[in-house]
């Protein structure tokens, strides 16, 4: 068996070679390398970070000028230490704009390995905040660019078997309604700094595009909710100078402070760092992420050391209905807002946009120097009643109409010390706070302290603060973390996280604890190489797996992780990585162990315009699931979980047609040794391998 998975294994992907070309690979292996990193902490299935790889895309494609304000974005993305941005700017109040790479050297605390992770992202200029902004020039130097992309699995799934019509009226939710099919449709326009738009349509697998093709009973019996086109529809208009920092029109995102009283969208967390958190208050929302986003119009404007922020928002929003209103048919009572964007099925559709959400409010801050201190206040309206489960865990969750939120936010920096933190409040009287603290007792060391307390009854539903999970309430917990140059190119980091709930969670019928820690060793001996080697332990209080026991009780579940990872190149064209991975965990059913092992080569000549990409993986996990953290075409970035054994590859390519056109693909295969359907529910396939295919264009001008 093995002997003939791996002959139809060389064999597809010498037709793969053959039929596809190349990887936009970036230039810097060590950003590859961090944003993995900050992937790890998930693991879902599948998980869709393109809305963190924009902010790292938006500077690759508008490198930021180090002599501008705007440099507080490499602390933010965690490219810089909040210690590094601070000693760039003594060095230009005391040397005035930096001019050359090499200048970079010279500043306090800046070694060669944050210089390399820069270089790519950042230029040298002046600064003019007083240009003024020409309408001839904009349509004359602004840059344009259009992306089209389709993928799909290279298997049938359950779900797109189609059935007869009779059994599809009994069963409306036995298949998908559309094609398996992904598509994504984006257009973007630029002018600097100063002014942004675009466009984004997506359709995602198994949703569909004409409402003709849908079953006419089917079609009946959706009523209003049937609609045609793409499924989800995005836009924006981006606009900043002068005092007026920023005006967004159509989707976007905005957090202020720690983004515990107001936070929409994904956050940066890298281990080791402080996690202050110093980034633009509103930004444009540029992804296909179908939850966190805000539509209306929102704007900063800036007055000495005052900034005030306003912002007003009005969106439909998928949630599960209870009841109906009987004389016009809209929802009065609804049990949870989704998330996950889907409309496949009957039911998902039948969940598409049925409640209105509605939010406004503002945030004002004063800044001074190194010190700043902010107040935000929002109110959130939903047009039906949000009444969760009886569930007991769900007992203090958020129920009604409508919900304020306000809090206040402060940081402070000195030469060798930072202090951050935020307290929110709900209507319900809920609180919930942070404050942390990094501290850089010389330029090699440096310690971080967090402490958290959100009680069980905070409530807010746009958040995205420090924790242990992905929302921000029924939790207290230490966070300690260090990040030390033991000796030149080399660097030791630490954290560990202890955290505890007083109230009940949907994985734990009973107040629970929990630490996770991890120590990483990283060894850049030269440029062109990165060794790392990590320890991960993890333990965890859930609900016993017993299912013959009247009440659940909690048992401990430990995990443990060693990995060592090695990236080199062979040559200017020739790059390599290596990972090994071994995980041995403990649960109330036992012992279970899992491990992963790849190879990357990455071809990217420098002369040429086209690179490739591939990776050669074994993996071996029984129980549970191991996950790899797949490079992918441009603005994607994508987690798989792999469970059982078997073994994935994949190849992603890149050419340069002319100057304007770029054609990226990506084709991966999945087989395994153990089993013969793969998946569940109507993702389930039957076959013991699978594949995806993906393929984008990208026209600039």
């Amino acid at each position: 068996m093995e002997e003939y998975v791996m002959k139809r294994l060389f064999l597809l992907l010498i037709i793969s070679l053959l039929q596809i070309i190349n990887y936009a690979q970036t230039n810097n292996n060590l950003i590859i390398e961090y944003l993995e990193k900050i992937s790890e902490n998930s693991e879902e299935e599948y998980s869709d970070y393109s809305e963190l790889l924009e902010s790292y895309w938006s500077i690759k494609e508008n490198p930021i000028n180090i002599n501008s304000d705007n440099i507080d974005q490499l602390a933010e993305l965690k490219f810089l230490s909040i210690f590094q941005l601070e000693n760039i700017k003594d060095y230009r109040k005391n040397y005035g704009d930096i001019q050359f790479f090499e200048e970079l050297y010279e500043i306090e605390n800046l070694d060669s390995l944050s210089i390399e992770i820069i270089k790519p992202i950042i230029c040298f200029g002046k600064e003019n905040i007083n240009e003024k902004i020409e309408l001839k020039n904009i349509f004359k130097y602004g840059k344009n660019k259009i992306l089209l992309e389709v993928n799909q699995s290279l298997k049938k799934k359950k779900g797109y078997i189609g059935i007869d019509d009779s059994l599809l009226y009994d069963k409306p939710n036995s298949i998908y309604l559309g094609s398996p099919q992904k598509l994504y449709l984006r257009y973007n326009f630029t002018y600097k700094d100063n002014i942004e738009a675009g466009l984004v349509l997506e359709k995602d697998p198994g949703e569909y595009l004409f409402r003709n093709n849908i079953n006419d009973s089917i079609r009946k019996m959706l009523g209003n909710q049937c609609y045609s086109g793409f499924d989800y529809s995005s836009f924006h208009i981006y606009i900043s100078f002068g005092s007026l920092k920023t005006l967004a029109i159509g989707d976007y995102k905005i957090s202020f402070g720690q983004g515990l009283t107001m936070g929409s969208g994904m956050a940066f967390v890298a281990n080791g760092s402080s996690l202050l958190r110093r980034n633009k208050k509103i930004t444009a929302s540029k992804s296909a992420n179908e939850a966190y986003y805000l539509r209306g119009i929102a704007g900063t404007y800036e007055y000495k050391d005052l900034e005030l922020s306003i912002f007003y928002s009005n969106k439909k929003t998928d949630a599960n209905v209870i009841t109906y209103d009987t004389l016009n048919g809209t929802p009065l009572q609804i049990s949870s807002l989704q998330q996950s964007g889907l409309h496949r099925t009957f039911n998902e559709i039948m969940d598409r946009k049925t409640v209105r959400q509605q939010l406004c409010g503002l945030n004002l801050s004063y800044q001074k120097s190194n010190f700043q201190i902010g107040y935000t206040l929002h109110k959130t309206y939903l047009s039906a009643e949000l009444i969760p489960n009886k569930n007991i865990y769900n007992t203090f969750y958020f129920r009604g109409k409508e919900l304020i939120n306000q809090g206040i936010d402060f940081y402070y920096i000195l030469k060798k010390t930072l202090l951050y933190g935020e307290i929110a409040r709900s209507d319900n009287n809920g609180l919930a706070a942070l404050i942390g603290t990094t501290i850089q007792p010389s330029g090699f060391i440096e310690f971080t302290i967090l402490y958290r307390n959100y009680a069980k009854d905070y409530q807010c539903l746009y958040s995205n603060a420090f924790s242990s999970g992905s929302n921000t309430r029924n939790e207290k917990g230490w966070y300690f973390s260090s990040n030390m140059s033991l000796a030149p190119n080399w660097r030791f980091i630490t954290s560990i996280d202890f955290y505890k709930s007083d109230w009940f969670k949907n994985t734990a019928y009973s107040p629970s604890h929990a630490y996770e820690f991890d120590s990483q060793l990283n060894y850049v001996p030269d440029k062109n190489t990165l060794l790392s080697f990590e320890y991960r332990n993890k333990s965890k209080m859930k609900n016993c797996k017993n299912s013959n026991v009247f009440q659940k009780y909690l048992t401990e579940e430990k995990s443990n992780m060693l990995r060592f990872h090695i990236t080199y190149n062979l040559s200017e064209a020739i790059a390599l990585k290596n990972r090994i991975e071994y995980h041995f965990n403990h649960n109330d059913n036992g012992t279970n162990n899992s491990y992963l092992i790849y190879q990357d080569i990455i071809y990217n000549p420098m002369d040429k315009p086209y690179n490739i990409a591939f990776r050669y993986e074994l993996f071996n996990a029984e129980k549970g699931s191991v996950y790899a953290y797949e490079n992918d075409v441009l603005y994607a970035f994508a987690v798989g979980g792999l469970s059982g054994k078997g073994i994935r590859t994949y190849l992603v390519g890149k050419i340069k047609t002319y100057d304007n056109i770029q054609i990226s693909g990506k084709i991966g295969l999945t087989f395994y040794d153990n089993k013969n359907v793969i998946g569940s529910g109507l993702e389930s396939i039957d076959s013991n391998w699978n594949g995806d295919g993906k393929l984008q264009i990208i026209w600039s001008i």
